[in-house]
C-alpha cells in the first residue's frame, strides 16, 4: 500500500514546474516513504497502461485513464495542453493553440449586457420568469389561497423508509453536483425586506408540536421581489433571482467584480499572483482562502450546535468559511466539495496559462482562466450531467438567440428543480483510495454518538462544512470517492428525514421540514395549481385524483397508497394540488412528465439565450477547434486534473453513474461496494449497480433534536437595568432638586428668621396658610388685652385671637416641637412651623403660662407629622367659610323684600342642626379683613361695636344680617343715620372736627399727607357753613353728602367683592366743576381737563353676577379675545404640529402597514415616528422663539400687528411643554419598540436596519441596540439631558437658577446629539435638517449679534436702595448704544456670575447720558444683587456688569399714535417710566411730538407707597411737561368703590384737598387719584369723545394678565362703536 504522503510531488513540464495539490501537509517525505511512493506509482502506471492506449489525436478527447495514470510529472499538464492548445498527449510543442494577442470580450459578473438589445436581461436582481398565470389570492401579491397544511402534505405524501437504493444507477455525486448547478443559476430564497412572514401552522398532532421545539408555527419569510411590482393585477408581484441565470461562473467567482477581487486577495491584503484565486494559509494551495475579510456569505446557525448558541447568545462567525463565489457554498460539505473542485480547476488552468504565456499580465491570465472555467463548466453541466439527470438528451445547439429569455422560471424555481430532493441521501461516506484499501473513514459531527461505518450525516453537517476539511485536508478526495460510491435515494416520492423535518432553520426553529417549505414557497410566489401547469406544458390534465386516472395519465411508479393519500389531502380535486406535490408523484426513475419538460425548457433557454455560451461562434471567445474540444469535456477530466485520483482505479470514469461492469474501479475498491441492485441506465440499459451501503439512522449518528430560542433572552438584565437606571436617574435628580430646594427653603427660613427683629417675648414662625402656602409671622402673647396677635415681617397685624370670651385653648404638637397647632373656639387654627424645636417648645411653654395667667384651660396633645394636619382649619379654609358667610347674607339681603324677610325669620331660629356657616361667629379681626381695613381702625371698631349687640366679642350671622339689611332694604335716612352712628365716636349725637380728622386719618391709613389733614377738614366744614372747632350734627352730616348727589340711596358695603346689584349711579367724584379754592388757574384748568377725560369712568357700572360655569366660560372667552393674535398662532402652530404627527403616524400605520418594522412593533412605531417628527418640529422652532434681536427689529415694523412678538417667551414655554410631551411619548414608545426589536431574528433586523452593520454570528441584544448603536446611545444621553433641562426648568429655576441657566444653555450639546441620533438611520433616513436648518441659521445669526455686545464690561456709576426692596442702578452707557423707550436688556454681574443673565426693563430715557435700572429684590438672584451692590462712596468702584440688548416689546411703538394710553399695573410701571421721561425730554425742545398729541397714563396699584420711586419720576415728568401733553391718573385699589360706606370719606377728603391745593392728598402730584379699579370701557368712552378726530388710539398695557384682559375687554367694547379705533398691545409679568 502506498503511503498517502506519496501524493506530495511536483512535475517538471517544459521550462517550469507545476504544483499538484497534496492532501498532506507540506513536509518533505522521508527516504523510506520516497521508496514506497516510487514502487507504488510504478505499479499504478503499469496497471493503467495495460488498459488505456496512448493518445496521439489532437482532436479527440484523450481518455482520462490514459493521461491520469501516466507518470505523475506529465499528469494534468498534458491534458490542458490538449484542451487549450490542441496538442496531442505525446506532443508538447504545438504552438500557442490559436490564442490571440488581443483579449476577447470577457463575460461580466452581474449579467448586464449579456444581451445587447436588452442589457438587464438575466442580470442579478431581476425578476424570475413567470410562464404560468399568477394565482395570487388577490390577483396582485397575496399568497395563493390553498388551505391544505403543507406539513400535512409532507407527512402524508413524502414520508417513508429511508436508505432505498437508486433504480437508475445514480450516485450521490450526481445529485449533489446538481445542487451546485442550481446554485449557479438560481438564488431566490433571500427574504424580502421589509420581512413578510408567511408562517406554516403546526397542527397539534405534528412532531414539531408534540416534541421539540413545541411551537405552533413554523416561521417562513416571503422572498424578495421587485418593488416596482405588486400594485395591480396587470402588475403582480414578481420575485427576484439574486444571481444571473447564466452559467457564467458565479459559483466560482461570484456575481460582482468586487466579490471576485476579494476571492483573489490573500490574508495579507495582496492579490494572489499569476491570476490565481487566493489559497488557504494553513491547508495549502488545494483550498480556498479563509474568509478573514468576512465576505457577506450566508451564515445560518448550524443546528447541531444550537444549545451552545442559546447559552452564549451568539452563533458561529462567518470567517470560519472558505471564500467562494457562491455565498451559500459552505452550506453543506457536498456543496462545498464542488466549490473546492471548481476553485482548483481555475487555479490549475491559471497556473498552466501563466507558465505557457508568460508575457500575459496576471489580469489577463485570470480572465483567460475564468473564460476556460466557465466554458468547461457549461460543457460538463449541459452535455455530461444533465442528460444523466433527466435521462433525456438535450436538443442540439442552434446558435445564440437574442430573443430567448434565459431567466429562471417560477415553476422551475419553486417545483421542478426541487426534484433532486427525492434523491438526497441521509449522508455520504468518506472513502480512501485504492492504495489505502478503499476503506470508509469514520467522521462524526456530534459528540457522544458512535456508529458502525461512519459517514457525514446530512442533517448534522449543515453550515459545518469547513470542519470536514480543516480536520483532515485529505477528506476532499475521500469525499469525492464517497460521493461517487454512494447511491442516491430511490427515485420516488419519499424524502429522507434529513430534509423532511431536519433541514436547518433559524435559531428559533432550528429544524424545519423542507418539503413543507417547498409547498409554501410556491404559494408565496403565486404559482397556480398542478393541472394548470400540466396544461401549459402540453400535458393531459386530470379530472380526478383517482388512482387509475392518475397512474394512466402520469405514468407514475409511486405506490397506490400514496395516490390515495393525494386524493384525500386535496379532496380529490386536481385543481387544488400544489405543483411540487403533484409533480413529485409523477416520478419514475427520472423526473416525471411535468418536471422533465420544465427542466428541459429551462436549460435550453439558458443555453440559447447566453451570448457568452461557449458554442456561440459569434462571441469570439473560442475557435471552432477549441469549441469542439470543450464540447467533449467530461467531469472526470476536471476531477483527474485537480486531484491525485486515478480514474478506473480510485474512482469510476463516470462518477455520475454507479459502478458497474463498464464503469468500474479497482478490484479492491469494487469489493468494498457491497450494496448491489438492478438499475436502468440512460438509454434504458439494465445493469447491476454497486454501492456502499446506504447511510441511515442504523449506521450513522442521529439528527440532533430541534430547538428554539427566545431572542430576548440575554436582554432581560440590560433592558430592566437601562430603563430602571435612566428612570432612577431622572427621579433621583428630581428628588435631589426637591430636597435641595427644601434645604434652600430652610436656609432661607433661617435667614429670614435671623433678619426678623423681634422682642424677647415675641415668637418667630411660619404660619401655614394653605396646603401649599406659608407666611412668616411674629406671634405675640398679650395678657393685658387677652389677645394672641399674629403680625407680619413688617409688624403689620395679620390676625388676632381674642381670648376674652374663651374658656379653653388646645395645642397640638409633634415630638420635636417644630410644628404646633393652636385651636381656639370661633377662631380658625393657628398652625405654626419653627426653624428648630427650641423655638417651638418655648412657644408651647409660654402658651401654657399664658393660659394659667388668664385662667384659661390649657389642653395639649402630641401628634405625628401626618396626624397633626387632620382637622386643622387654615387661613385659606376659613376664608372660604367667610366667603360663604358673606354670600348667604348679601345674596339674601339684597334680594327682594319677601325673600329678605323670610331669611331674617330663618336666622332668628337658627339652631345647631343648620349649616356651619349659619352658626359660625366672626371676630373683629375677621370683619376688618373682610372690609379690607386695619382691625384697629376707628371705623372697624365702631362698626363691630354696632353689630355686636350682645357684646360677646363675636358677631353672629344674625347680628351681621341686622346691619346689612339696613343697607339693602333701608331708606336713605336709615342708611345716613347708621353711618352717622358709626362716625359718632363719643356716642353723643354729634361729630367734632377732631373726630372728623380722626375718621379721615383712620380711613386713609398711611396714604395721606398728615400735614394736609387740617386743610381737608376745614374745607369740608366750610362747605356746610361751619368753622373749625364747631360740631357737626346729623342734619349737617347729611348736607355734606347731599352736595354730591343722592349718595345714601346707593351707599353700600362690599364684602369680599360680592357687590350688590343696583341701578346706575349718578354719583361722580368729579360730579361738579370746582368753583374757587384752587391754588392757581393752571391747576383749575388741569383739573377740569382731567375730569373730562375720565368722567365716564366714575359712572361705576357693576357687572352682573354669573354662575361658576358661566364665569369660567366668560373668562375663557375673554382670554381668547385678549390674546387673539397669540391664540391664532398658537392654534396654527398646534395644528401644524399635530398634522406632522398625524402624517408620520398615517404613513407608518397605513402606507407602511405591511412593512417589517410596522409588523414587528405594531402601532408602537406609529407613535414613536409621529412623536419623533413632532419633536423635530418643536425642538427646532424653540430656537426661533429665542431670536430676541430679530423680534426687536420686527416690532418696529408693521409685522408686529400680525405676529405675537410680545409672547415669544410664553410661546417658548408652550412649545417646550409640547416638546416634553412628544419626548416622553417617544421614549415610552421606544421602550416598547426596543423590546419588540430585541425579540426579532438577526436577519430581520439586518433588513430593517440596513445601516447597522454587525458580524452575522452576532445575536443583537437590547444592550446592542441601546448602548452600541449611535441612535441608542445618543437616545439615552438625550433622555437624560432632557430630564436635567426640564427638571431644573420646572422645579429648580427658583432655587437653583445658575443650574437652570447652565442646563438650558447646554442646548448646543442637545442639538448635536439630536443630529447624531437621527444620523444613525435606524428607522428612516434623517430629515431633522429640514426642520432645523432654518431656525438654526436665524438663531445663530441672532446669537452672534448678542455675543458681539455682551462681552463688554460696563461700569456701575451709582447704586441707590429705594423703598419696597427696589435697587436703582445707574450704569455707564456703552458707546453707540441706542435704544427706544420701553425696551429691556439682560444683565449679568461680575460679582455674582458672568454667565447668569436676567432681563430688566430700562427705566431711563434714550436722551439720558447714563442708563438706569430699577430692580426689585424678590428672588435669589435679585436679592444677591441687592447684597452685592450696596450704597457706598463715589470713590469706591462697584462690580462691573455685562449687558445684552436692547430687546423690544410692544410698548416701543407708542410714537406711532396720535393719542396714547399707557396702562400700568404694579411693577409694570417700569417700562412706562422710560417712555414718560422720553416724552418729557422731547417736549423740552419742542411744543409737540412728531405725531403723538396726547399721552394718558393710568397707573393702578394697591398702594403707591410701594413704588415711591415712580412717584418721584412722575413728579419729574410733571415738571418737564410744560404743555400738558401727559395726563397721569393713579388708581389705588386697596380701597373699595366709592359707594362703599368705608370710602365715602376718602372721596370727600380727596375732592376737598384737590380744590384747595391742586394736588392729590395721597401722592402730592397733579395726577388725579382714584379709589377703586378703573372701568376701562368708561375711560375709553370719555377718551373717544374727547379725541374723536384721532383715527387710531394706541393702548399699551404692562401688568398682570387680569389687567390686560380688562383693558382688552374695554378696547373690544369701545371698538364696537363708531369713532377712533383702540389698538391694544400688552405684556404680562
Amino acid at each position: 500500500m502506498l503511503s498517502r504522503r506519496v501524493r506530495h510531488f511536483r512535475i517538471l513540464a517544459g521550462a517550469g514546474s507545476v504544483s499538484v495539490w497534496s492532501s498532506a501537509h507540506q513536509h518533505q517525505p522521508s527516504a523510506m516513504l520516497r521508496i514506497w511512493a516510487a514502487v507504488g506509482m510504478v505499479a499504478v502506471v503499469v496497471w493503467a497502461q495495460r488498459q488505456c492506449p496512448d493518445h496521439t489525436d489532437s482532436i479527440q478527447r484523450p481518455d482520462p485513464c490514459t493521461w491520469a495514470s501516466q507518470a505523475q510529472e506529465n499528469r494534468g499538464y498534458r491534458f490542458l495542453n490538449w484542451l487549450i492548445k490542441g496538442c496531442s498527449m505525446n506532443d508538447n510543442n504545438c504552438g500557442n493553440g490559436g490564442q490571440r494577442d488581443d483579449p476577447p470580450e470577457y463575460e461580466g459578473y452581474d449579467g448586464w449586457y449579456n444581451n445587447i438589445a436588452r442589457p438587464s436581461q438575466g442580470a442579478v436582481d431581476t425578476p424570475l420568469l413567470r410562464l404560468l398565470q399568477p394565482a395570487y389570492s388577490d390577483g396582485v401579491y397575496e399568497p395563493a389561497n390553498r388551505i391544505t397544511n403543507p406539513l400535512r402534505i409532507s407527512q402524508e405524501l413524502m414520508a417513508g423508509a429511508n436508505g432505498m437504493l437508486s433504480k437508475g444507477g445514480r450516485t450521490a455525486f450526481q445529485v449533489f453536483f446538481g445542487q451546485q448547478v442550481v446554485e449557479e443559476i438560481l438564488d431566490a430564497q433571500g427574504a424580502g425586506c421589509p420581512p413578510e412572514y408567511f408562517n406554516i401552522p403546526v397542527e397539534s398532532d405534528h412532531v414539531f408540536y408534540t416534541h421539540a421545539p413545541k411551537l405552533k408555527e413554523l416561521p417562513l419569510l416571503r422572498t424578495r421581489y421587485d418593488m416596482t411590482t405588486g400594485f395591480s393585477p396587470n402588475n403582480p408581484r414578481q420575485q427576484l433571482n439574486e444571481i444571473t441565470p447564466y452559467m457564467d461562473g458565479g459559483l466560482v467567482y461570484g456575481t460582482a467584480k468586487g466579490w471576485a477581487d476579494v476571492l483573489r486577495t490573500r490574508s495579507d491584503g495582496t492579490l494572489a499572483p499569476g491570476g490565481l484565486l487566493a489559497t488557504h494559509d494553513e491547508l495549502g494551495e488545494g483550498f480556498p482562502a479563509q474568509n478573514t475579510q468576512r465576505l457577506p456569505m450566508a451564515n445560518p446557525p448550524p443546528p447541531t450546535n444550537h444549545s451552545d448558541y442559546v447559552s452564549r447568545s451568539y452563533t458561529a462567525p462567518v470567517d470560519r468559511f472558505f471564500k467562494l463565489g457562491n455565498p451559500r457554498g459552505n452550506e453543506n460539505p457536498f456543496l462545498l466539495t464542488f466549490g473546492i473542485f471548481w476553485f482548483r480547476w481555475h487555479n490549475r488552468i491559471a497556473t498552466y496559462l501563466h507558465q505557457e504565456f508568460s508575457e500575459w499580465s496576471d489580469e489577463r491570465v485570470y480572465n483567460e482562466a475564468r473564460k476556460w472555467v466557465i466554458a468547461t463548466y457549461q460543457a460538463v453541466v449541459y452535455y455530461d450531467w444533465l442528460p444523466k439527470y433527466i435521462r433525456t438528451e438535450a436538443p442540439p445547439y442552434q446558435g445564440y438567440k437574442a430573443t430567448t429569455d434565459p431567466q429562471v422560471s417560477h415553476i422551475f424555481q419553486s417545483a421542478a428543480m426541487r426534484f433532486g430532493h427525492t434523491l438526497v441521501t441521509s449522508g455520504v461516506y468518506l472513502r480512501d483510495r485504492r492504495d489505502e484499501g478503499c476503506r470508509t473513514v469514520p467522521f462524526s459531527l456530534v459528540s457522544g454518538q458512535n456508529h458502525a461505518q461512519g459517514g457525514v450525516r446530512t442533517c448534522n453537517s449543515f453550515w459545518r462544512s469547513p470542519e470536514l476539511f480543516t480536520r483532515d485536508p485529505e477528506n476532499f478526495e475521500r469525499f469525492l470517492m464517497g460521493l461517487s460510491s454512494q447511491s442516491t435515494e430511490s427515485e420516488d416520492n419519499v424524502i429522507v428525514d434529513d430534509l423532511r423535518g431536519n433541514v436547518f432553520g433559524p435559531l428559533e426553529f432550528s429544524r424545519r421540514d423542507l418539503m413543507a417549505v417547498n409547498i409554501q414557497r410556491a404559494r408565496d410566489h403565486g404559482l397556480p395549481d398542478y393541472n394548470t401547469a400540466r396544461k401549459y406544458f402540453g400535458l393531459e390534465t386530470l379530472n380526478t385524483l383517482e388512482e387509475e386516472e392518475f397512474r394512466r395519465k402520469t405514468n407514475t411508479e409511486v405506490p397506490d397508497e400514496v395516490i390515495r393519500n393525494l386524493s384525500m389531502v386535496y379532496d380529490n380535486d386536481p385543481n387544488k394540488v400544489d405543483i411540487w406535490a403533484g409533480g413529485l408523484l409523477e416520478t419514475t426513475n427520472r423526473p416525471g412528465q411535468l418536471f422533465s419538460r420544465v427542466i428541459v425548457d429551462q436549460f435550453q433557454r439558458i443555453r440559447d439565450g447566453d451570448r457568452f455560451w461557449f458554442e456561440n461562434s459569434g462571441n469570439n471567445l473560442f475557435t471552432k477547434a477549441e469549441r469542439d474540444r470543450i464540447r467533449q469535456l467530461r467531469v472526470i477530466d476536471v476531477l483527474a486534473s485537480v486531484t491525485n485520483l486515478v480514474p478506473g482505479v480510485d474512482i469510476q470514469v463516470d462518477p455520475f453513474t454507479a459502478v458497474h461492469d463498464e464503469n468500474t474501479v479497482s478490484d479492491s475498491c469494487n469489493g468494498v461496494l457491497s450494496a448491489t441492485t438492478p438499475c436502468r441506465l440512460p438509454g434504458n440499459i439494465s445493469k447491476t449497480c454497486r454501492y456502499l451501503p446506504q447511510v441511515s439512522d442504523m449506521n450513522t449518528e442521529h439528527c440532533t433534536q430541534a430547538g428554539t430560542y427566545d431572542y430576548f433572552s440575554g436582554s432581560e438584565a440590560s433592558y430592566v437595568l437601562t430603563f430602571t437606571l435612566v428612570l432612577a436617574a431622572c427621579v433621583a435628580l428630581l428628588i435631589f432638586v426637591s430636597v435641595k430646594s427644601q434645604t434652600k427653603v430652610r436656609e432661607e427660613t433661617k435667614r429670614v428668621f435671623s433678619s426678623i427683629s423681634a422682642k424677647e417675648n415675641i415668637h418667630k414662625a411660619k404660619e401655614r396658610v394653605s396646603s401649599t402656602e406659608s407666611r412668616y409671622v411674629k406671634v405675640g402673647l398679650i395678657p393685658e388685652s387677652r389677645h394672641i396677635k399674629v403680625q407680619g415681617m413688617r409688624d403689620q397685624l395679620l390676625r388676632t385671637l381674642d381670648l376674652r370670651n374663651v374658656q379653653e385653648l388646645t395645642v397640638k404638637y409633634i415630638q420635636d416641637y417644630t410644628q404646633i397647632s393652636v385651636s381656639v373656639l370661633n377662631h380658625y387654627d393657628l398652625f405654626l412651623k419653627f426653624v428648630d424645636g427650641f423655638h417651638g417648645e418655648k412657644l408651647y411653654m409660654d402658651l401654657e403660662s399664658f393660659c394659667q395667667e388668664l385662667g384659661i384651660a390649657f389642653s395639649s396633645k402630641q401628634e405625628t407629622k401626618a396626624s397633626i394636619l387632620r382637622g386643622v382649619t387654615t387661613v385659606y379654609q376659613r376664608e372660604k367659610q367667610l366667603a360663604e358667610f358673606s354670600r348667604v347674607v348679601l345674596g339674601n339681603a339684597f334680594a327682594d323684600s319677601k325673600k329678605a324677610q323670610a331669611t331674617g325669620n330663618l336666622l332668628s331660629i337658627a339652631g345647631s342642626k343648620m349649616n356651619s356657616y349659619l352658626t359660625m361667629e366672626i371676630t373683629q379681626f375677621e370683619l376688618a379683613n373682610q372690609l379690607g381695613m386695619l382691625p384697629d381702625s376707628i371705623f372697624v371698631k365702631q362698626l363691630f361695636h354696632l353689630m355686636d349687640s350682645d357684646q360677646s366679642g363675636f358677631i353672629t350671622i344674625k347680628e351681621f344680617w341686622d346691619v346689612m339689611v339696613v343697607f339693602a332694604q333701608g331708606k336713605p335716612e336709615e342708611k345716613a343715620r347708621l353711618i352717622f352712628n358709626i362716625y359718632d365716636l363719643s356716642n353723643k349725637g354729634y361729630i367734632s372736627s377732631q373726630d372728623l380728622m380722626s375718621i379721615v386719618k383712620s380711613t386713609l391709613g398711611s396714604e395721606g399727607k398728615n400735614r394736609d389733614l387740617d386743610k381737608v377738614v376745614q374745607t369740608m366744614l366750610e362747605s356746610v357753613g361751619l368753622q373749625h372747632g364747631q360740631y357737626i350734627d346729623f342734619a349737617q352730616f347729611q348736607k355734606i353728602f347731599d352736595l354730591q348727589g343722592d349718595v345714601f340711596k346707593n351707599v353700600n358695603i362690599d364684602m369680599n367683592d360680592q357687590a350688590s346689584r343696583r341701578g346706575e349711579s349718578r354719583f361722580s367724584l368729579y360730579g361738579s366743576i370746582p368753583v374757587g379754592g384752587f391754588s392757581a388757574e393752571a391747576a383749575r384748568k388741569e383739573y377740569e381737563e382731567a375730569r373730562k377725560e375720565v368722567m365716564a369712568e366714575e359712572e361705576d357700572r357693576e357687572p352682573q353676577m354669573l354662575g361658576t360655569i358661566n364665569q369660567f366660560y366668560q373668562l375663557w372667552v375673554n382670554k381668547v379675545k385678549v390674546n387673539i393674535v397669540y391664540v391664532y398662532w398658537k392654534a396654527l402652530y398646534t395644528l401644524v404640529m399635530l398634522l406632522i404627527f398625524v402624517e408620520r403616524a398615517y404613513y407608518y400605520s397605513v402606507e407602511r402597514e405591511h412593512a417589517g418594522l410596522r409588523r414587528i412593533a405594531g402601532y408602537g412605531v406609529t407613535v414613536t415616528r409621529g412623536a419623533a417628527s413632532a419633536m423635530m418640529f418643536t425642538y427646532s422652532t424653540l430656537l426661533v422663539t429665542m431670536c430676541r434681536n430679530l423680534f426687536s427689529v420686527l416690532r418696529s415694523t408693521a409685522l408686529h400687528r400680525l405676529f405675537p412678538f410680545d409672547y415669544m417667551v410664553e410661546f417658548h414655554r408652550y412649545i417646550g411643554v409640547w416638546a416634553l410631551i412628544w419626548t416622553v411619548m417617544h421614549v415610552i414608545g421606544h421602550a416598547i419598540n426596543f423590546y419588540h426589536i430585541s425579540t426579532q431574528t438577526p436577519p430581520d433586523l439586518t433588513c430593517l436596519f440596513r445601516d447597522y452593520f454587525r458580524r452575522t454570528h452576532v445575536l443583537p441584544k437590547f444592550h446592542y441596540w441601546c448602548w452600541e448603536t449611535i441612535t441608542g446611545l445618543t437616545g439615552v444621553f438625550l433622555t437624560l439631558q432632557t430630564a436635567v433641562i426640564y427638571i431644573y426648568a420646572f422645579f429648580g429655576r427658583r432655587h437653583f437658577f445658575p443650574y437652570f441657566w447652565m442646563t438650558h444653555n447646554s442646548y448646543p450639546i442637545f442639538y448635536f446629539l439630536f443630529v447624531l441620533h437621527g444620523s444613525g438611520r435606524l428607522v428612516q433616513p434623517p430629515f431633522f435638517h429640514f426642520f432645523f436648518l432654518g431656525p438654526c441659521i436665524l438663531f445663530v445669526l441672532d446669537k452672534l449679534v448678542s455675543i458681539s455686545r455682551n462681552k463688554i464690561k460696563i461700569d456701575v456709576i451709582s447704586v441707590q436702595h429705594l423703598p419696597s426692596n427696589v435697587v436703582r442702578l445707574e450704569i455707564r452707557r456703552p458707546p453707540n448704544f441706542s435704544f427706544q423707550s420701553g425696551q429691556w436688556v439682560k444683565i449679568a454681574s461680575i460679582g455674582i456670575g458672568e454667565q447668569e443673565y436676567h432681563p430688566f426693563t430700562l427705566s431711563s430715557a434714550p436722551q439720558e447720558e447714563n442708563l438706569t435700572l430699577h430692580i426689585r429684590a424678590v428672588g435669589p438672584w435679585t436679592r444677591k444683587l441687592a447684597e452685592v451692590y450696596q450704597e457706598q462712596d463715589k470713590h469706591q468702584k462697584y462690580h462691573q456688569i455685562l449687558m445684552d440688548g436692547p430687546f423690544g416689546e410692544g410698548h416701543q411703538t407708542w410714537w406711532d399714535y396720535e393719542v396714547v394710553v399707557l396702562v400700568a399695573g404694579g411693577i409694570g410701571v417700569t417700562p412706562f417710566s422710560s417712555i414718560l421721561k422720553d416724552i418729557a425730554h422731547k417736549l423740552q425742545n419742542s411744543k409737540s411730538l412728531l405725531k403723538t398729541k396726547k399721552v394718558i397714563f393710568l397707573w393702578t396699584t394697591r398702594s403707591q407707597k410701594q413704588y415711591e420711586w415712580m412717584t418721584d419720576i412722575l413728579r419729574e415728568v410733571e415738571t418737564l411737561d410744560k404743555y400738558n401733553i401727559i395726563r397721569n391718573h393713579i388708581f389705588i385699589t386697596q380701597f373699595k368703590s366709592k359707594f362703599d360706606l368705608r370710602t365715602i370719606m376718602l372721596y370727600l377728603a380727596e375732592r376737598h384737598f384737590q380744590r384747595v391745593s391742586g394736588t392729590s392728598l395721597f401722592t402730592g402730584l397733579r395726577a388725579i387719584t382714584h379709589f377703586s379699579r378703573p372701568n376701562f370701557f368708561s375711560i375709553f368712552k370719555s377718551i373717544k369723545i374727547k379725541y374723536h378726530n384721532a383715527s387710531i388710539i394706541g393702548v399699551f398695557t404692562c401688568g398682570s394678565a387680569n389687567l390686560s384682559q380688562s383693558v382688552e375687554r374695554g378696547c373690544q367694547e369701545i371698538n364696537k362703536e363708531e369713532g377712533p379705533v383702540f389698538r391694544h398691545y400688552y405684556e404680562n409679568f
